[in-house]
């Protein structure tokens, strides 16, 4: 069909005993580029799909012999399965619920208009593409290492190709800047394992763990005797159990001054004495170092010493938050709930458009550690089958700039007509547009439900919400 990027020629076969619904719909579906083939009645119908695969079947439900109803689930046989269309002359609600119940993805009534028609197989196709390119994101989440990072937005190539960079300079000091929950920790450990200091160990240790003697300790190590309760034969630290590897001090930004001048001479004399020890021990360890602070905000103010940053500053790696890279997000989602369906041995498939949509809408204050934390919650929650939107926790409706509150004094009565009806119907139409059409956070905005602000837009006839080009699936 125009303007739809899908794999190959779309098949589409139609079963009907009316030569001239055949006839028609074989012209009007070649007119759109599509392949057709057509069958008399159920048998003939069933043939040509033993024969070849279709796209979408537009079935007949009043066909001589077997009745359409009784060949539906036998037509969706297929991997994947065909979208079964039925056609019928008679609709009841009774048939229409038996059809979807056996697997129809729509009924059309007879007689039904060009347009009607071509709508319903565009959304048919356009759905299967989007499955089409699920499996596919699937299957390469599936080949990617514990050290991958997830996702194809040009935000994380960049990091990637960043990452690739530093991996052929083994010696090069590393920092990693970004918000908590970007996943610092996982673009140290890429460093580490592309670059030829992947066969030593990998340390890490969180600065703002421990305490300005202890973390001394445990970076350098002491001498037997060096302090009270310090162990009688002493103690190796991080620095000599990294030797040949990478140590990695998340947050940096943390560290004690005092501790920050010891961490210098490290940097630049390649190395360190034990507390305690008068012995310079060579170090043999690439540092990356991380944090969510702005260390030239902490220079300014005294926080952070200078010659450590410039010293640390070599090679910046700023990891981007999710809210600037929600073409990742569904990739992420699925990759997180195909773990937790494993852990907890469920049948967890994906997440249904409304679950997938709520999920590409939130702004993800925590970033990926929320995301893992909300699709955790949706797995113990949904018993089997697609995440919908009520498996979901109820998220707080945070956006990217931080504002939920509505304007003021942004609407005008018009004297005609005073009713409660037309200034809600303004009231909606504001709010969409303020919040360029994200349902979930207009629907927060307005204190209702999803499913509310979609009746009231069809109330007032508000239209479509345009398209949002940066989320794919």
């Amino acid at each position: 069909m125009k303007n739809l990027n899908f794999p190959g020629l779309p098949r589409i076969l139609v079963i009907d005993d009316e030569e001239g619904i055949r006839d028609g719909l074989r012209s009007l579906l070649q007119e759109e580029g599509l392949a057709v083939e057509t069958a008399v009645n159920a048998e003939d119908g069933q043939r040509r799909l033993a024969q070849k695969s279709f796209d979408v079947i537009l079935l007949d439900l009043n066909l001589p012999g077997e009745d359409g109803l009784s060949i539906l689930a036998s037509l969706r046989t297929g991997v994947p399965p065909a979208d079964v269309i039925i056609l019928t002359g008679y609709g009841t609600v009774a048939n229409t619920v038996e059809a979807m119940r056996k697997g129809a993805t729509d009924v059309i009534e007879k007689p039904f208009t060009q347009d009607r028609m071509l709508a319903v197989i565009r959304r048919c196709l356009e759905m299967r593409q989007l499955r089409n390119e699920l499996v596919w994101a699937q299957d390469r989440v599936r080949d990617l290492t514990s050290t991958d990072l997830i996702g194809l937005s040009p935000a994380l190539r960049e990091v990637q190709n960043r990452i690739d960079q530093v991996a052929h300079a083994p010696d090069t000091t590393v920092l990693i800047t970004g918000q908590s929950g970007t996943g610092k920790e996982l673009v140290a450990r890429c460093i580490h394992e592309r670059s030829s200091r992947r066969h030593g160990p990998f340390i890490a240790v969180n600065c703002a763990a421990l305490t300005e003697n202890l973390l001394e300790a445990e970076l350098f190590g002491y001498e037997a005797g060096a302090f009270t309760g310090a162990n009688k034969e002493g103690k190796d630290g991080l620095f000599a159990a990294a030797a040949g590897g990478s140590l990695f001090l998340d947050e940096i930004g943390e560290m004690d001054k005092s501790l920050q001048a010891k961490l210098l001479r490290v940097l630049q004399e390649r190395s360190y004495r034990k507390v305690g020890g008068v012995q310079d021990i060579p170090s043999d360890a690439r540092i990356i170092a991380s944090t969510n602070r702005d260390l030239r905000k902490e220079v300014d103010a005294g926080r952070f010493r200078e010659d450590l940053f410039y010293r640390l500053h070599v090679m910046n790696i700023e990891v981007p938050p999710l809210v600037e890279r929600p073409q990742d997000i569904p990739l992420l989602a699925h990759f997180f709930l195909d773990q937790f369906s494993r852990q907890m041995g469920k049948n967890l498939t994906g997440f249904t458009e409304e679950a997938t949509e709520t999920l590409c809408e939130y702004s993800w204050p925590g970033n990926i550690r929320e995301l893992k934390n909300t699709i955790e919650h949706a797995a113990i929650t949904c018993p089997s089958g697609m995440i919908d939107e009520c498996h979901l926790p109820k998220f707080s409706g945070g956006t990217a700039d931080g504002s939920d509150e509505i304007q003021r004094n942004i609407l005008t009565l018009d004297s005609s007509d005073c009713s409660i009806r037309k200034l809600e119907g303004q009231l909606v139409s504001h709010v969409l547009e303020m919040t360029n059409w994200n349902i979930s956070r207009a629907a927060t905005m307005l204190g209702i439900n999803r499913t509310t602000l979609y009746n009231k837009i069809r109330l007032y006839g508000l239209g479509q919400r345009p398209t949002r080009k940066n989320v794919g699936v």
